[in-house]
């Protein structure tokens, strides 16, 4: 049977971690305790700690953290939140609540929101910006906040991919003091004003779905901010809305970060930046085995700004044979992944929007052409470059 090179394995990092997470998991067993108990606490103050922010509210995915984030600033029913129109799953949490998703093209090189064209889509009903920081490279902040301000609106970044990406930040009023307490690598970046993604906005949101850069043995999401407001809000609205048990005081639901989640996030956040720049390491490589011109004239490489930290939660390519190059790579033992193959507006569960095909050409064409690599740290550089001379050897064929 031949040896497939997976697009993504968490049973790698098991092994490399697994006495450790073992160890933690019979602790909560033996605890007891299994909701909002010592280890969600610990794990919100050493997730604000690594970011640099003041506040985290552990919840249960990170559509809930969107959905509540978007709560907890203010968004009501009927309500328009602005996002790319490429970022199929973020615009779930927004009709979850009501709100209405209104959709702006994306940048053909970052595949993240257009800030150009964000506002010829304000209106009235506006009340929020969703800047999704895709496969792991962060969204132009710096005009984001620019716009968000100027028509006072809030501002709630998506980072479900992007943890411990990082922002160059050219704006004198987005930057903050103390950024990144704890962290090493952070506290240097400060000098340069370096941010990471979540602590620009009003409110930063992760998941800790199983495969993303810092991921969980199932759903796990996590909302952080500075504002004490906000903070206080999401804390009521993740358990009932109660202030002290069975006193509700405003509507809120059942979204908790369990114990159980909590405590092996724990123990993968001492990785997660090594986790990171071995990921960008990959990345690296990838690109010197596709310097070949003939290869790059048909294969369009990841875009990497200057000012950004980029963390390749994923590695997509963009080319024009997509589903003859995914069933090639198939056949050699190569799994690859589509990240997304429809756009919001051609949705189905959609068409209530108003959209037609043709309103926003960079995401439709993105949704034909994008396709994920193998990427995750424990990919070894043998398999890295046997992805790449497959690719390589198809389109010497084709």
């Amino acid at each position: 049977m031949k040896t497939m090179i997976p697009v993504f394995n968490i049973k790698r990092q098991n092994k490399e971690i697994g006495e450790k997470l073992k160890k933690e998991i019979e602790k909560v067993v033996e605890g007891g305790l299994y909701i909002l108990g010592p280890n969600v606490g610990e794990f919100e103050k050493g997730f604000a700690r690594y970011l640099g922010v003041k506040y985290a509210v552990g919840v249960a995915s990170g559509t809930d953290a969107l959905s509540l984030a978007l709560l907890a600033c203010g968004v009501n029913p009927d309500d328009e939140v602005i996002l790319p129109a490429n970022s199929y799953p973020s615009s779930f949490a927004i009709t979850a609540i009501g709100a209405i998703p209104k959709l702006v093209d994306i940048e053909k090189d970052t595949f993240n929101i257009r800030p150009s064209q964000i506002s010829r889509v304000i209106t009235k009903k506006a009340k929020a910006i969703m800047p999704v920081h895709l496969y792991g490279q962060p969204a132009d902040m710096d005009k984001i906040m620019v716009i968000a301000r100027k028509y006072n609106l809030k501002v709630v970044e998506d980072c479900a991919q992007a943890h411990g990406a990082m922002v160059k930040v050219m704006n004198k009023e987005l930057r903050i003091e103390n950024y990144g307490r704890g962290n090493e690598k952070s506290n240097q970046s400060a000098l340069e004003n370096w941010k990471k993604v979540g602590t620009i906005g009003d409110v930063g949101c992760f998941s800790f779905y199983p495969t993303k850069n810092l991921g969980a043995f199932g759903d796990g999401g996590m909302v952080v901010t500075n504002n004490p407001d906000i903070y206080e809000k999401l804390k009521l609205l993740r358990m009932y809305g109660e202030k002290g048990r069975y006193n509700s005081i405003l509507v809120g639901r059942n979204s908790r970060l369990d114990e159980l989640q909590a405590a092996i996030l724990l123990v993968k956040l001492k990785y997660l930046d090594k986790w990171d720049e071995r990921r960008r390491e990959i990345a690296r490589l990838y690109f010197s085995l596709f310097e070949e011109e003939a290869v790059k004239a048909k294969v369009v490489l990841p875009y990497g700004a200057s000012n950004v930290w980029h963390v390749y939660h994923l590695f997509v390519i963009r080319i024009k044979k997509r589903s003859e190059l995914k069933k090639y790579l198939e056949k050699y033992g190569i799994q690859t992944a589509i990240h997304y193959p429809v756009p919001i507006h051609l949705s189905p569960s959609m068409r209530f929007l108003g959209y037609m095909e043709g309103d926003f050409p960079e995401s439709e064409s993105a949704a034909e052409e994008v396709l994920s690599l193998p990427m995750f740290p424990e990919l070894a550089d043998e398999e890295v470059k046997k992805v790449a001379q497959a690719v390589i050897k198809f389109y010497e064929k084709s």
